[in-house]
């Protein structure tokens, strides 16, 4: 999750802000801007003209592309300063406590004037035995504090956070590494140059020079009668070919050989105190370090290595798609803000925080004011959307019941045609049952015929034949006569009819009887066969009477042909 923070540096000439994600292991430069301030409106790093600072961050903010407004403030000058106090060991809930009733004896403003923030630097062992802190303590006056925030805060910004410059530049640009030795940093801005001297990221000692590169820009307006930002142009040109070029160089050597002097002169006390490692090399940085002859003449006069570094080659700013132009012009004047927007290199050591307790308390009013805002929002939000997703769900089923509604009509609609087509059916249904129970009643007669005459033995005659079929209905048998004569007699109950035969055959044995009723016998369309009495005829014949049964087999449901 991305760790936004913004520097925010009022400056004499301009006001300049940096936003990082410090949240990487290599922080990202995300955006930055700056807007220049009218001469006056800073003076010794104190807001004089509050109005236009106000109107020059309102307008830095309106134009960059900055995400918060929640800033940390840079300040500097003869009434913010560093001292480093040796106190017997007190916890570390208590270091503040006994810093500030210490603080009487080293810093010079009156204590209810005065905001103090501290860091530990170590712990020892003094000489007698006693265990002892060793504390670096950022002290400023009230005034200058409430000036810087007053003004920001008239921007709509909320200020998290105030640092001394001084801290901020050896974040930006500092040797990080184990080494020992001391390193200096000069920040040459318009108005002030700051002088820090830290040991491994930790300040050792910090002087602001009340002048910078305006001192030179004054010098080179007064000798050409020049506008101040024309002889400020001009002065950037300064090394170029030309008359009025070295008039102007005449015009500036003075200037900078007064702040050559004012620099080498902070590095020399520094290195005649007891107890302090000497300079190892200066860093150079600030709008005023790429005045032209600058960091030769400094070079030739305190006799160390001077580089001149960028806070952006410790930054991944590949989402601005600088230029090595451009890098190479903004990396200066970005310092102290990309500075104040890094966090201490070691986690265990907390940054200055100059914030009078009344503007913290604000601050962390307004921060719980936008969290509940947010909040608020959010539930708002989720209690809109669910409102919209339960109006859909309504609207969705009402959309379902009003189709739903409609099919419904559509098939009461069509329920006159469907009683109709049940009726039709019903009947259809009746008529095959009815159908069904006729067939299975009926009497195939040419089927019973042809059947009774391939059975009938040899030499018998049929004299008479009378074939009667029996229908039920209701319960109850009606038979119905055909062939030749009616009759009828009784059968058995799966019978559907019956037959009745007056047959002459050869006599006198009844053998002929006997063959009737074997064919009867072998026949699955008859059954029951009963013989009458039996008459001998003159010429030896006999006659008698025949019934036979109709079983289910020769009726019309078994013949094929109908199926």
């Amino acid at each position: 999750m991305a760790h936004l923070t913004v520097g925010l540096d009022i400056g004499t000439s301009a006001v300049r802000a940096a936003e990082l994600d410090v949240n990487k292991s290599r922080p990202v430069l995300l955006t930055y801007g700056q807007v220049g301030l009218p001469p006056g409106s800073l003076v010794d790093g104190e807001i004089r003209d509050s109005a236009s600072v106000t109107a020059a961050i309102s307008k830095l903010w309106k134009n960059g592309q900055f995400s918060s407004t929640s800033v940390i403030v840079g300040i500097a000058g003869l009434r913010a300063i560093t001292r480093e106090i040796d106190l017997p060991f007190v916890p570390d809930n208590e270091v503040d406590s006994a810093v500030r009733f210490q603080s009487e004896e080293v810093i010079p403003f009156p204590p209810d004037q005065t905001i103090l923030s501290s860091q530990i630097l170590a712990d020892y062992t003094s000489p007698e035995g006693e265990k002892m802190r060793r504390i670096l303590v950022a002290a400023a006056h009230v005034d200058l504090v409430n000036g810087v925030i007053g003004a920001v805060e008239k921007a709509g910004l909320t200020v998290e956070g105030v640092d001394l410059i001084s801290s901020a530049l050896v974040r930006a640009i500092g040797g990080q590494d184990a080494s020992d030795q001391s390193e200096a940093i000069v920040s040459i801005g318009a108005g002030l140059t700051v002088v820090v001297v830290h040991q491994q990221g930790r300040p050792q000692f910090v002087r602001t020079i009340g002048s910078g590169g305006n001192a030179t820009t004054a010098a080179v307006s007064a000798a050409l009668d020049l506008p101040i930002a024309d002889a400020e142009a001009l002065k950037r040109r300064i090394g170029e070919l030309g008359a009025q070029m070295q008039t102007a160089e005449g015009a500036a050597q003075p200037s900078m050989n007064e702040l050559v002097g004012e620099i080498r002169n902070s590095i020399q006390y520094f290195a005649s105190l007891p107890g302090r490692l000497p300079v190892s090399r200066v860093l150079v940085t600030g709008g005023g370090s790429d005045l032209h002859g600058l960091v030769p003449m400094l070079e030739a006069q305190i006799h160390l290595p001077i580089l001149t570094f960028s806070p952006l080659a410790r930054l991944d700013t590949s989402k601005l798609d600088l230029s090595v132009a451009q890098a190479l012009e903004v990396g200066p004047v970005l310092s102290t803000p990309i500075g104040l927007a890094l966090p201490e290199p070691d986690n265990a050591i907390k940054k200055f925080n100059l914030l009078p307790p009344e503007v913290a308390n604000r601050a962390r009013l307004h921060r719980i004011q936008q969290r509940t805002l947010v909040g608020c929002v959010a539930v708002l939000i989720l209690l809109v959307a669910f409102g919209a997703w339960k109006f859909f769900q309504v609207h969705n089923a009402q959309n379902n019941v009003n189709a739903a509604q409609a099919s419904i009509d559509t098939l009461n609609a069509q329920v006159p045609k469907y009683d109709l087509v049940v009726a039709a059916n019903n009947a259809y249904t009746a008529g095959l049952s009815r159908r069904a129970t006729v067939l299975d009643s009926a009497v195939d007669w040419p089927l019973a015929l042809n059947s009774l005459i391939s059975i009938t033995p040899v030499g018998a005659q049929v004299q008479a034949f009378n074939g009667a079929a029996t229908i039920a209905a209701a319960g109850s048998t009606t038979p119905a006569s055909a062939g030749a004569a009616a009759g009828s007699s009784s059968t058995t109950a799966a019978a559907i009819g019956t037959v009745q035969l007056a047959v002459t055959g050869p006599g006198p044995s009844l053998a002929i009887s006997e063959a009737w009723i074997n064919a009867i016998a072998g026949s699955p369309l008859f059954a029951n066969p009963v013989q009458g009495a039996t008459t001998v005829n003159p010429d030896t014949s006999i006659s008698f009477p025949f019934t036979i049964s109709l079983t289910p087999n020769v009726s019309l449901n078994k013949n094929a042909n109908l199926k």
